[in-house]
């Protein structure tokens, strides 16, 4: 049975049985009638299922493997369980057959060596998570009391600049594209979206008469998902250039489909193939595909009308951050088109009175 209740310091408390024991967790909520609704509906059926499971029955401590097939569990329902899945495997590699209570500091950190000499540090951070995670485990079974992989810190990791296609570029990429990558290209540049939310694309999430694209969908990991977040879940104007691409007869419901008319689960079936190939008789510099999105929003910024919101909104951005972090530094000289007569300092009610 899971009671909740109210401290002095007007948070939400729950208690349970748990270790042979009873427990009081905070649930770091503020008593409100939405935060109650949340913890009726949501907090206290997972804790009573992981109740009912013998998650908090006292254990002896096992292998670190042991705690990182529950944690893979508790993230299967997750966009992301596939990629955390390979994290896991890496991550087993060196840890899987060691005691959790064995487990040391010095072990974390000699892994994180290991990896940083394979792969970046953003990769090891993403892995580090896990283990973090998986430690978590042991200590909620009370088998260990400490996370000997918090607050190691990661070498600095600075990011691959973003180098959107130049108009030249554009052009060269539409007249040498095959039919797949022409139509990809078409959407891809002419509307900004993500690549999964492209290969997500049905003809029924297309209004000719209103002119715009419905994103609902995504494809990830070869799944069909929501899109990347709520504010993702939007309408696309749907430009004049981007018109003649759209309107190729359908073999499918999905735009993009192989020859039995199924949806295509990733990018990568043979097209990054074709990618590589594309970019080599182009001459171009490798970019993935997911750069006609970079290069929309960079086109959008230098030429249109609207506003940073505006496009932000276009692209699925919650804020406007993103965009001005990423990209307004490719927008260059474009200061130097303000109209010199502009006057920010003249007091025009004193003009009409002098």
């Amino acid at each position: 049975m899971v009671k909740m209740f109210k401290r002095g310091n007007g948070k939400l408390y729950l208690e349970y049985e748990a270790y042979g024991k009873i427990i009081q967790k905070s649930t770091r909520l503020q008593d409100t009638p939405q935060n109650r609704a949340l913890v009726k509906k949501e907090v206290i059926p997972a804790l009573q299922q992981k109740i009912l499971r013998g998650d908090f029955n006292k254990d002896k401590p096992d292998i670190f493997r042991k705690y990182s097939e529950i944690y893979l569990k508790e993230k299967s329902h997750l966009k992301t369980a596939n990629r955390v899945e390979k994290h896991i495997g890496v991550i087993n590699d060196f840890f899987g057959d060691i005691q959790i209570d064995q487990l040391k500091r010095s072990d974390v950190k000699e892994w994180i060596q290991i990896q940083l000499e394979n792969v970046v540090p953003k990769t090891v951070s993403n892995y580090l998570t896990s283990v973090r995670g998986v430690i978590d485990i042991a200590i909620d079974k009370e088998v260990i009391k400490h996370n000997v992989a918090s607050g190691i810190k990661l070498p600095t990791h600075y990011s691959e600049d973003i180098e959107p296609f130049s108009e030249q570029e554009v052009r060269l990429l539409f007249d040498n594209a095959n039919e797949f990558l022409k139509l990809y290209l078409a959407i891809g540049f002419y509307t900004g979206m993500r690549t999964g939310e492209i290969l997500g694309l049905m003809y029924s999430d297309i209004d000719f008469d209103k002119k715009v694209i419905y994103v609902k969908r995504s494809i990830s990991e070869g799944k069909v998902t929501t899109p990347k977040t709520r504010s993702s879940i939007r309408e696309v104007p749907i430009l004049d250039d981007l018109l003649p691409y759209l309107k190729k007869p359908a073999r499918s419901l999905w735009i993009f489909s192989r020859q039995d008319g199924t949806r295509l689960g990733r990018f990568g079936e043979n097209r990054y193939r074709e990618w590589h190939t594309l970019l080599d008789t182009c001459h171009l510099k490798y970019r993935k595909p997911y750069t006609t999105r970079h290069t929309f929003i960079v086109s959008m910024l230098k030429y249109s009308d609207l506003s940073v919101m505006e496009i932000a909104q276009i692209v699925g951005h919650t804020t406007t951050q993103m965009i001005i972090q990423n990209y307004a530094k490719y927008i260059k000289g474009e200061q130097l088109r303000l109209d010199r007569k502009l006057k920010l300092f003249t007091d025009k009610s004193a003009d009409s009175t002098a």
